[in-house]
C-alpha cells in the first residue's frame, strides 16, 4: 500500500522530515490481521525497515451512494478522533501516533501496532470457572490499572473522555510479558484503544443517532445511562464527563467479576421488563450484586485450584487457625473479602453521573484491597472485621496510614534487635577468655569463659519473647505472652549468672545491668507489633438499594421461568407486572425509581 499526504502527528525539524516520511510511504499489509467494523478497518502494516503499525482506515466508498454530505460528517467524525488520540498518545498506556495521510482517496492513521490481546479474549483465557469469572484478586487489579489509565487523562490540558470503555477496547500489552506472568507479577499492562467517540470535557454535541443501522458511540453494555438516550432534555453536558468512563471501567470490572455485563440489554430481557429501554433499565432498577467466583462456587476448591496466591494466602491462614474450616467456611470467608467490590462497583455504578467517584478515588480504593486482601483473608476466617478500603480522600489517608505503621513497626523491630545482639556481642567480646568457675561453690569447671556463652545467655530474653509469642502476633495475648517469655528467658540467664564464680563483683553487677537492658529489648517489638498492626474495622452494611434489583434473566433457565419479583418485595419487572408494555412499575419503589431520571435532569440545570 503507498500512503500519500503524509502528516506527522509531532513536530519533525525540516532536516529530518523526508527521512521520516519515508518510514510510512511504502507500507506491507498483513491481510489476516485485518479487522472491520461498521465503516472503518484497522490492519497490521510493516514497513520495508520491519517497522510494525497499526492503520486505521476510513471507508468511504459506498456511503450512502456517495452522499457527500455523510461522507464530510464521516471524515470530520475521523479528524475528531485523531485530534483525540494525538491528545493522548504521549501518555503511558496509549498507543503511540505516528500521523495521517490518504489511501484511494480514504484518510488513513498510522499509530503504533499493540502486541497483545483484548481484555475480552484474555478474560476467556483467564477465567476460574464455567461462567467466564476471574479470581476477584485478578479482577480487581485490572480494574486498578484501568481507572489508573483514566486517572492519568486527567493530566491534559482540559481532560478528555473516551466514552466507549469496554473489554474489546482495553489490551494487554504482552510484548514483554505474557497474561499469565502479568498474573503472577500482579501488574498489568494495559492500553486503552478507540479514540473515535473521545471528546474533550466541555459542552458540546455529542449526539449518538444512528448512522447506517448502527448506533455511534458507546457499547451499550457498558455505557451510562447519558450516552443511552436523546429523548432526556441536557444530557450533552453529562456526556464530556470522566463520570462517562467511571461507569464503563466499572462494568467491565463487574463483567471480569461475573463474565457478563451488569445489565442483561437482550431483546428478551428487556421484552420481559415491559419492553423497557437501556436508559430505563439502567435508571430504574440497580444491577444485581456480583457473586463472585468464590461466591457462585460449587466446589471452592476448584476454584483455588485456578488462582495458587490466593490459594496460598488460604492455606497460611488456616495454618494458624486452631481447627481447619470446613471447604464452606473457606467459601463464606473469601465471599465477605470479595464483597468489599460490592459498595465500589455501587459508586461507579450510580445513574446520577455526579455521585460517581472519580478514576483516581477508584485506583485508591482497588489498590488497598488488592494489598491488604492475603490479611483480610486471614481476618475472615477468624471471624475479626475487615481492614476497609474507603473511597475518596479516605482511600488515600488509609494509605499513608498503613505506611506510616509499617515503617513505624520495621523501626521498632530494627531497634529491637540492635539492641539485643549488640549487648550480647559486647558483653560477649568483654568476658572474653576472663577466668570464672562454674558453679561457684562445687566447681563443675573452671578455665577461661567463652564469649560466646555469655553472648548467648543475654539473647535468652530476646528468643523467649519470640517464641513465647508465636503467631499472636497483633494481639494482646501475644503482647503478654512475648512479655512473660522475655522475663523467663531472663531468669534463667540470670540464675546461670548467679551460679557462676566471676573475678570480681563488680563484673557480676555490670553483668546484671546488661542483663537488664537485654530483657528489656524484646518491648519495643512486642509493643510496636500490638499497637502498630493496623486494626479491622467492621465492614459497614450497605444500605437498601432505592432502586430494584435487577436480576440477569437471559438464560436458557429463564426463558422458560414464570415472572420474576424483582428486588424482592413488590417491584416486579416481567411483562405480567407491567400489562401491555406500559411504563409504570409497582407500588411506591417505582415512584422513587423514575426520580432517578428527574435528578439527572436536575443536575443540569
Amino acid at each position: 500500500m503507498r500512503l500519500e499526504s503524509f502528516e506527522p502527528a509531532a513536530y519533525i525539524a525540516p532536516e529530518h522530515r523526508a527521512a521520516y516520511d519515508r518510514r510510512f510511504v511504502t507500507l506491507l499489509l498483513d491481510e489476516g490481521s485485518l479487522r472491520r467494523g461498521g465503516v472503518g478497518e484497522v490492519i497490521r502494516a510493516v514497513s520495508p525497515r520491519g517497522e510494525r503499525f497499526a492503520l486505521k482506515r476510513l471507508r468511504t466508498t459506498g456511503v450512502d451512494d456517495g452522499d457527500s454530505g455523510s461522507v464530510a460528517a464521516l471524515r470530520a467524525s475521523f479528524d475528531a478522533e485523531y485530534d483525540a488520540h494525538r491528545a493522548l498518545a504521549s501518555l503511558r498506556g496509549f498507543p503511540r501516533l505516528f500521523g495521517r495521510g490518504r489511501v484511494e482517496g480514504d484518510p488513513v492513521i498510522v499509530m503504533e501496532w499493540v502486541e497483545g490481546v483484548t481484555l475480552e479474549t484474555a478474560a476467556r483465557a483467564l477465567a476460574v470457572d464455567g461462567a467466564g469469572r476471574l479470581s476477584p484478586l485478578v479482577a480487581a487489579r485490572i480494574g486498578r490499572d484501568l481507572f489508573d489509565l483514566l486517572a492519568r487523562m486527567a493530566y491534559l490540558d482540559g481532560g478528555l473522555a473516551h466514552r466507549d470503555v469496554s473489554l474489546r477496547n482495553v489490551m494487554v500489552d504482552t510484548s514483554r510479558l505474557s497474561v499469565a506472568d502479568q498474573v503472577e507479577e500482579g501488574s498489568f499492562q494495559l492500553v486503552l484503544i478507540d479514540f473515535g467517540s473521545a471528546a474533550p470535557l466541555q459542552d458540546g454535541d455529542s449526539s449518538l443517532t444512528a448512522r447506517y443501522g448502527a448506533a455511534c458511540g458507546a457499547t451499550a453494555d457498558y455505557a451510562p445511562p447519558e450516552m443511552l438516550t436523546e429523548d432526556v432534555a441536557g444530557m450533552d453536558g453529562l456526556r464530556h464527563s470522566p463520570a462517562v468512563d467511571v461507569y464503563a471501567a466499572a462494568g467491565v470490572l463487574y463483567a471480569l467479576l461475573e463474565g457478563r455485563p451488569p445489565y442483561d440489554l437482550s431483546f428478551e430481557a428487556r421484552d420481559r421488563c415491559g419492553g423497557l429501554s437501556a436508559f430505563r433499565m439502567k435508571t430504574e432498577f440497580s444491577p444485581e450484586p456480583p457473586a463472585g467466583a468464590h461466591g457462585a462456587a460449587t466446589d471452592v476448591r476448584a476454584v483455588l485450584a485456578a488462582e495458587p496466591e490466593v490459594a496460598v494466602a488460604v492455606g497460611r491462614a488456616v495454618a494458624e487457625l486452631t481447627d481447619a474450616p470446613s471447604p464452606h467456611g473457606i467459601r463464606l470467608a473469601l465471599a465477605t473479602v470479595d464483597g468489599q467490590l460490592d459498595a465500589l462497583l455501587a459508586a461507579c455504578l450510580a445513574p446520577v453521573a455526579a455521585r460517581r467517584p472519580s478514576p483516581a478515588a477508584m485506583r485508591d480504593a482497588l489498590a488497598l484491597f488488592c494489598s491488604q486482601y492475603a490479611d483480610n483473608v486471614a481476618r475472615a476466617l477468624k471471624g475479626e472485621p475487615l481492614a476497609p478500603c474507603p473511597l475518596g480522600p479516605a482511600a488515600a489517608a488509609t494509605r499513608r496510614s498503613r505506611r506510616l505503621r509499617r515503617g513505624a513497626r520495621i523501626t521498632a523491630r530494627a531497634l529491637s534487635a540492635a539492641v539485643a545482639v549488640g549487648v550480647a556481642v559486647s558483653v560477649g567480646v568483654l568476658v572474653q577468655g576472663m577466668s570464672v568457675t562454674f558453679p561457684a561453690n562445687e566447681p563443675w569447671w573452671t578455665g577461661p569463659l567463652p564469649g560466646a556463652v555469655a553472648a548467648a545467655a543475654l539473647l535468652l530474653p530476646f528468643v523467649g519473647a519470640l517464641a513465647a509469642r508465636g503467631r499472636a502476633v497483633p494481639t494482646t495475648l501475644g503482647l503478654v505472652a512475648g512479655a512473660l517469655g522475655a522475663l523467663l528467658g531472663a531468669a534463667l540467664a540470670g540464675f546461670l549468672t548467679a551460679l557462676t564464680a566471676w573475678p570480681t563483683p563488680a563484673v557480676e553487677q555490670a553483668l546484671y545491668g546488661a542483663l537488664f537492658l537485654a530483657t528489656a529489648a524484646p518491648l519495643p517489638l512486642l509493643v510496636a507489633d500490638r499497637a502498630l498492626t493496623p486494626a479491622g474495622a467492621a465492614v459497614p452494611v450497605a444500605a437498601a438499594p432505592s432502586r430494584p434489583v435487577l436480576p440477569w434473566i437471559a438464560s436458557s433457565a429463564a426463558a422458560g421461568a414464570p415472572p420474576s419479583n424483582i428486588g424482592g418485595e413488590g417491584a416486579g419487572c416481567a411483562a405480567a407486572a407491567l400489562p401491555d408494555a406500559s411504563p409504570v412499575a409497582a407500588g411506591d419503589e417505582a415512584e422513587a425509581a423514575y426520580e432517578v431520571v428527574d435528578e439527572m435532569s436536575e443536575e443540569l440545570a
